[in-house]
């Protein structure tokens, strides 16, 4: 039973259970940082690779620059509904529908200024970047081209499937040998979140990136994981852009002297980050677990 006087869900969770599932909800910095462990692995292992990746980067270089950075906390903040994403996305199409048909005169400033007058509130700053603009975990530089270089960004999650709000229907997918796992309850909650979150992002990048206005080409993923370690599609992708990334890396490395094959490294590599996957997640399930009730594990006389 759980002796934490300060848990907000003592009453709706009071038991506590070996998965750790009340430590995430008993003690609100622990899910942080198991979010934080898998970030840090994810880093790891793509460095490990050859890659350079870059930790939240700036959604202001994403958008290349052409939106003031004043502008970014209107239109781009989280915490939104559909509705008010939607509305946010129209008005920044309309903002690069001016900037691209008028060149810069007065009349091109007024309508900027009566566009920005609809410009709604920013909204309260939450787990987002700087004055609640919404931002990627990482990005993942490609090899090339030179000109104008491939980027993956995204944002990962981790969904704890043996939680009481989704054990029924965990246990129901697992039976259903036809039935991923990704496509419980669990997994499809937190797509529908992220895809929400960033949807506005999203569209508009893609219009830049269209209209060859960027000098990148960023293409977007929701990588999820299960605290059991079942992988989204996402997810699957990004561990074989990592392993791509490792396989160019080799192309222009010196010959080994010990003798072993690109071939036989790469294979090495894909069970290194496998295992390093599997270590983030086992050290996060720990944290939750060891969390739970009281600040300390109890164990029976």
């Amino acid at each position: 039973m759980c002796d934490n006087a300060s848990c907000k869900k003592k009453d709706l969770f009071p038991t506590c259970d070996v998965a750790g599932n009340h430590g995430r909800v008993c003690h609100p910095g622990v899910k942080g940082q198991n979010a934080l462990t898998l970030e840090r692995t994810l880093e790891k292992v793509f460095r490990a690779a050859g890659g350079m990746p870059t930790r939240q980067p700036s959604t202001y270089s994403l958008l290349g620059g052409l939106f003031p950075k004043d502008d970014l906390s209107s239109l781009f903040c989280g915490n939104l509904s559909k509705t008010e994403s939607e509305d946010r996305r129209v008005l920044a199409m309309k903002y690069l529908d001016i900037i691209s048909e008028r060149s810069p005169d007065y009349q091109r400033d007024e309508e900027l200024a009566a566009l920005k007058s609809k410009y709604p509130k920013p909204s309260a700053k939450g787990d987002e970047d700087n004055n609640g603009i919404v931002r990627f975990d990482l990005k993942f530089p490609a090899v090339g081209p030179e000109d104008c270089p491939r980027e993956l960004w995204f944002d990962h999650a981790i969904v704890h499937e043996t939680s009481p709000s989704y054990a029924q229907d965990t246990l129901r997918v697992l039976k259903d040998a036809k039935e991923r796992v990704s496509a419980g309850k669990a997994f499809q909650k937190m797509l529908t979140k992220k895809t929400a979150k960033y949807s506005s992002l999203v569209s508009v990048v893609n219009r830049l990136s269209k209209e060859h206005k960027l000098d990148a080409q960023p293409s977007f993923l929701t990588p999820i994981i299960s605290s059991l370690g079942f992988m989204n599609d996402d997810f699957r992708v990004l561990l074989k852009f990592v392993v791509d990334r490792f396989k160019d890396s080799q192309k222009t490395a010196p010959r080994r002297m010990d003798g072993l094959s690109p071939k036989t490294l790469s294979g090495r590599f894909k069970v290194q980050v496998r295992n390093s996957i599997g270590f983030a997640l086992l050290k996060a399930n720990a944290l939750a677990t060891y969390n739970q009730g009281t600040h300390q594990t109890v164990k029976p006389p």
